[in-house]
Formats: structure tokens, C-alpha cells, sequence
């Protein structure tokens, strides 16, 4: 006999990038954790179906991608102690988000060196950055150049390296992208 379906946790996380400079752009990120209904825990009932309300913001310049500034905050979280974690998003200055990103992360904040869910958090946002800085600063009218180091090789399957959006980059050619991108998208349009 099976029981019926229930949703016991939902994790909403959200990114905005706001170009804010000639060079730097904005990225602010929010991470929700709901469990729908009244649910026992260790400490009692819980009533409020939010247990973590909090958000980053990273300010990054480009072309570095280097991060300036970071701050944090938790509206909303179980424990007393947990917004002891905050400062410890301070050390993300001076990193820059491209390769090596998730691991220094994880060097500065992750696990007992600081909050498991603001590490979600700054890692969900890596791609973000990255893409909000092509948008803010790129050119998406003019085809990328291989030489130029195109950060997305290899980060997808559509973007592996021996795939035919590569190759069509390396042979500058723009009707062929045109042709494969999907109908009603900016690069169709």
C-alpha cells in the first residue's frame, strides 16, 4: 500500500545581476526553505512553514570577474547562533568566479567554516555571475572568438568543446548559430 504523495521541503533560490558600473555588476541571490505544514522538530512544532529566508549580495567586476564586495543576511533561520556564519561571506572578496571557484568556496566557507545553506547559495550564483557579466558587458550581437577564452566551453553538453556550437564558433559562423538556436530567443530573433 502506498501513502499519498506529500511536499515535506521546498528550496526556492533566486539571482538578479544589476549592472551598477563601467565594470561591475551586482549579483544579489535569496534562498527560501519551506516545509509546507505544521511539522514536529527538535524543538517543538514548527508553525511557520519558512525555516531559512536569506540573501547574498556579491558585487563583481569585470573582466576579472573579481569580487569586491559581499554581504549577507537571514531573515530567517532555526537557530540563534546561525547568523554568526554572516561575516564569514567577507572572505569571498578577492576571489574570482571562474575555474577554481567552487573550490576555494568551499575552502573559506564550507562546512564548519561556515553556513551550508549561504554556500549553496554563493555556488548557485557562480553561473549567474558569469552570465548577468556577458550580458552587462558582451557583445551578444557579434559571434564569440575561441581565441577569446569563451568561459562557457564545456560547461553544458550544448557548449562541450568537440560539439557543433564550437564548432560553428570556430568557423565564425553566425547563420549556422542562427540556424540551431531556438525560435523566439534573442539569437533567432
Amino acid at each position: 500500500m502506498s501513502e499519498a504523495r506529500q511536499v515535506i521541503h521546498v528550496r526556492t533560490i533566486q539571482a538578479e545581476v544589476v549592472k551598477v558600473g563601467d565594470d561591475e555588476i551586482e549579483v544579489t541571490g535569496r534562498l527560501v526553505d519551506q516545509r509546507p505544514g505544521e511539522q514536529p522538530t527538535w524543538f517543538g512544532v514548527r508553525k511557520d512553514p519558512t525555516v531559512h529566508d536569506m540573501a547574498l549580495t556579491l558585487r563583481v567586476r569585470h573582466p576579472d570577474l573579481m569580487i569586491t564586495a559581499a554581504s549577507a543576511s537571514m531573515q530567517t533561520h532555526p537557530y540563534t547562533i546561525c547568523p554568526e556564519a554572516v561575516p564569514r561571506v567577507q572572505q569571498l572578496v578577492g576571489i574570482s568566479v571562474r575555474h577554481g571557484f567552487t573550490r576555494a568556496v568551499n575552502e573559506r566557507l564550507g562546512r564548519q567554516n561556515g553556513c551550508s545553506h549561504l554556500t549553496a547559495l554563493v555556488q548557485a550564483m557562480a553561473p549567474v555571475v558569469r552570465q548577468g557579466a556577458g550580458a552587462a558587458f558582451g557583445n551578444e550581437s557579434e559571434m564569440p572568438r575561441p581565441d577569446d577564452g569563451v568561459w562557457w566551453v564545456n560547461t553544458c553538453h550544448a557548449w562541450r568543446d568537440d560539439g557543433p556550437l564550437m564548432d560553428l564558433v570556430r568557423a565564425n559562423d553566425g547563420p549556422g548559430m542562427r540556424q540551431i538556436s531556438v525560435p523566439g530567443t534573442r539569437a533567432n530573433a
